[in-house]
């Protein structure tokens, strides 16, 4: 289906698509191929690069590269863009100024089972009184807003708990967490929005 939310202005173009087609409605109408071996995150990547499509549609998928990292980019003076993809749903975001990072997640409660290794005390504490299910629903946020901001990084080597803190946050299904990155003390926006039981999370900024 189209793009189930998007989001353009003067600094981003940033799109959602909910997966409910065949790989072959992707292949014919983008010139993207998949690489993945198995058939639901070939699905998957196709339609996150129809997501920049659609956006974009004469995205230059032909010069995508990839850094030492992993990360997909183009030359010096093209778009910047991210994407991000998980069961049923695909997202993308291109700037033609900023770094930009996205990710969409699962509520889920496998979060807590790993959230030791991506919170640090502070982050802890933003979520210590919560209920059980709504620590749930935040720490999955936390962990999209985190996804982000490596994303929009974009060269590895980053400690999701020192490298990555969150200062603040709305207790919403929509708003703006402020972040630090790295050693750096200038605070940044990461702006997020709850889709069903699925957080997207986004952000453009340069990072030091």
């Amino acid at each position: 289906m189209p793009l189930i939310r998007s989001i353009k202005n003067a600094e981003i173009s940033l799109g959602l698509w909910e997966i409910t087609e065949a790989s072959s409605f992707f292949e014919e109408a983008s010139p993207y191929r998949a690489v993945a071996s198995h058939p639901g995150q070939q699905l998957q990547q196709l339609a996150s690069r129809m997501v920049l499509k659609a956006l974009q549609p004469l995205f230059p998928f032909e010069q995508i590269q990839l850094n030492p990292a992993g990360k997909p980019f183009l030359s010096e003076g093209m778009p910047q863009f991210s994407i991000s993809h998980t069961r049923g749903f695909a997202a993308g975001i291109i700037s033609n100024e900023t770094p930009v990072g996205i990710d969409i997640e699962w509520i889920s409660p496998r979060v807590l089972k790993i959230e030791k290794k991506f919170l640090n005390p502070h982050e802890h504490a933003l979520l210590a009184s919560l209920s059980e299910q709504d620590r749930i629903v935040f720490a999955s946020l936390f962990w999209s807003i985190k996804e982000t901001v490596y994303k929009c990084w974009g060269n590895g080597g980053v400690d999701f708990s020192e490298d990555i803190k969150i200062q603040s946050f709305s207790l919403q299904d929509q708003g703006t967490a402020a972040i630090q990155f790295g050693q750096s003390a200038a605070v940044h926006d990461v702006h997020y929005f709850r889709e069903g039981d699925l957080w997207l999370s986004y952000m453009h900024a340069f990072l030091q």
